[in-house]
């Protein structure tokens, strides 16, 4: 169930997969690709990917419920740059009142 907020988009929430993710790694070096598919050298069996106990992100964005973090960095960086411009104009109208009242000195 997707739920969207007043003009936020929706986010696809991606997990960090063996196969599917550039930047998953195995800790104990048993991933092995056959035929495309991804197999625990360890187990035999398919790559469980981020439910397994030496799954490992080698660019420290994978969440502990599995989640790549790596979209919501971007978002971050995205809201702070607004917040940083909003503040900006919130100085300049700070600074022509005081520029008004003789007072610009304080700035």
């Amino acid at each position: 169930m997707k739920i969207t907020v007043s003009g936020t988009p929706t986010v696809k929430v991606q997990y960090c997969i063996g196969a599917s993710c550039q930047y998953f790694i195995c800790i104990k070096k048993a991933l092995r690709f056959v035929k495309g598919k991804a197999i625990c050298s360890l187990t035999n069996d398919p790559c469980i990917g981020y439910r397994c106990q030496y799954a490992s992100c080698s660019a420290h964005a994978m969440a502990p419920n599995g989640e790549c973090t790596l979209n919501q960095r971007d978002r971050n960086v995205r809201e702070l740059t607004d917040e940083a411009k909003k503040m900006e104009r919130d100085v300049s109208k700070i600074k022509s009142h005081l520029k008004k009242l003789g007072l610009d000195d304080y700035l």
